[in-house]
């Protein structure tokens, strides 16, 4: 790539090859600073004619162009390096990339604005990555309905992503013709793990929207068969042999969560600042939710969760359960 240094010289020069050629056409020293502007002597007595010095002209201005389309091509290079080492995560800090002078108004303008706008980026993103950074405390308490214990209550920040977990596992039995446990609050991409402990078959399946599956039939002895929750929200899983069997698995977006304690109050540490969307949930009870304003001193929250009644579920072909009820 030519260098700033480079390019500007050949600019000068092409400045100093103009009044050279200038004062050659009208026969006078280069350096001096009063030149006729009429026809000279040394034009009368052989000197280049005005339709030379017409030409030289022409031929200067032409080089001068090239020169700054040159320049022009360079910058076009220089910011498309910029691009390159942002796209792939690095910074021009430790860089030694100076911004090449555009000779000519417009362009010479337009690379200064495009300089300030590219500056006023990078201050926007500082300023948006230091927001993002800081947290606070969301603190709240839910009122429960008859019927529902506060200590199966979970309360998670829906819109702050944290990404899917690897290589995290939980098991949930089927023994005794039950789930065990019967509830469970895992990350997204949590592996749950469902081993049978009974002499009978079972099949664990499940028809929540965007988790739903079908594990098949197995019974004690069999390999436990496993399955990966990669989707935020509540996963109703049930046996299609037993009506009496389920178990509820909430999916969280994040580890902000929290299991209210038993006087129904709950804490969330950590919470990024800026308008959040709070979550309570339970078995039992209609989803709640709330939007609040959280700051690095922390904000308050109330819930009143309702009561949900229960309601019969089919099988996995949606169809009612047949002679294996118990």
């Amino acid at each position: 790539m030519l260098s700033a240094k480079r390019v500007v010289t050949g600019i000068l020069m092409a400045g100093v090859a103009v009044t050279v050629f200038a004062a050659a056409a009208r026969g006078q020293d280069p350096s001096s600073k009063n030149a006729p502007m009429g026809p000279t002597a040394s034009e009368d007595a052989g000197g280049p004619s005005r339709a030379e010095f017409i030409r030289l002209q022409t031929e200067v201005r032409e080089q001068k162009q090239l020169i700054l389309d040159m320049l022009q091509s360079e910058q076009q290079r220089y910011e498309m390096m910029l691009k390159i080492i942002r796209s792939q995560g690095g910074t021009a800090d430790g860089i030694t990339l100076p911004p090449l002078p555009l000779q000519g108004g417009a362009s010479g303008a337009g690379s200064a604005a495009a300089s300030q706008g590219e500056r006023s980026s990078e201050r926007g993103r500082g300023a948006a990555l230091a927001e993002a950074r800081r947290t606070g405390p969301l603190e709240g308490k839910i009122a429960l309905p008859v019927g529902v214990r506060a200590t199966d209550v979970y309360v998670y920040i829906d819109n702050v992503k944290g990404g899917h977990v690897k290589g995290k596992s939980i098991e949930i039995k089927q023994e005794n013709k039950q789930f065990s446990p019967r509830l469970a609050v895992v990350q997204v991409g949590t592996n749950v793990v469902f081993p049978n402990f009974d002499a009978i078959y079972h099949n664990v399946f499940s028809p929540s929207p965007h988790n739903s599956f079908d594990l098949g039939s197995y019974r004690a002895g069999d390999k436990a068969r496993t399955v990966t929750l990669t989707t935020p929200g509540v996963v109703e899983i049930f046996c299609n042999m037993h009506q009496k069997m389920s178990a509820d698995v909430l999916v969280v977006p994040s580890p902000l969560f929290a299991k209210a304690r038993p006087d129904g109050t709950f804490r969330i540490d950590n919470v990024p600042v800026g308008l959040r969307k709070v979550v309570a949930w339970s078995p039992g009870a209609k989803t709640a939710q709330q939007r609040v304003e959280v700051t690095p001193t922390g904000a308050q929250v109330m819930f009143a969760l309702e009561r949900e009644e229960a309601r019969a579920h089919s099988n996995k072909l949606g169809q009612a359960y047949g002679s294996y009820r118990d």
